[in-house]
């Protein structure tokens, strides 16, 4: 079996391995760069930030199925800013070797914000695979889905505490792009109306 998967959409071929291969020094240097992104631009806004990244595990983070999970990810950002007349102030979207990232500004308190972001997460099909974090412009940290008595992110295969399971590797890399393929065939497969 491989530990890639890929399936067809619409006559289109969705591969989670049809990018370059990252080193951990390269997904870490990344980090430190997401937070110094972020900071600036709390400075320059002044307004919360959702911090938008993709839950795909391996060396590859770039492929073309991690592109259609982000722009997936993006258009249901969109639409809840929308719906719940919340304006975007600035947007920006990095698709760089080491992943797909996005900062949004929104003119929202920040609690109000998260639990937006949190029923994304929550109740799309493809939720489970976006890691949406808010970002409190006083504090500049994360806010904890804690904070509203939500329980951490489960695993993708069990279920469980998903960073119980990724701390300990109870899962192989198979079993767990097995469980992204299920999630995205279900989504992607569906007639679209």
């Amino acid at each position: 079996m491989s530990c890639y998967l890929f399936f067809i959409m619409n006559d289109l071929l969705i591969k989670f391995d049809d990018g370059t291969p990252i080193t951990l020094e390269q997904m870490l240097l990344a980090k430190e760069k997401r937070v110094q992104s972020q900071q600036e631009a709390i400075k320059r806004y002044h307004y919360p930030l959702i911090s938008l990244s993709l839950v795909i595990p391996g060396p590859i983070k770039n492929s073309s199925g991690a592109s259609r999970l982000f722009k997936e990810a993006i258009a249901t950002i969109h639409n809840s800013l929308s719906k719940n007349s919340i304006p975007l102030i600035h947007e920006i979207q990095f698709h760089h070797i080491t992943g797909y990232e996005a900062i949004i500004i929104a003119k929202c308190a920040a609690d109000v914000l998260k639990q937006y972001c949190i029923n994304i997460e929550d109740n799309h099909p493809l939720g489970r695979l976006w890691d949406i974090d808010v970002i409190d412009p006083i504090t500049q940290q994360s806010i904890s889905r804690a904070k509203f008595d939500h329980h951490s992110r489960q695993c993708l295969v069990c279920q469980e505490m998903a960073k119980v399971c990724s701390r300990s590797r109870k899962h192989t890399i198979d079993e767990v792009f097995s469980a992204i393929e299920k999630i995205t065939n279900d989504y992607f497969s569906k007639p679209m109306y």
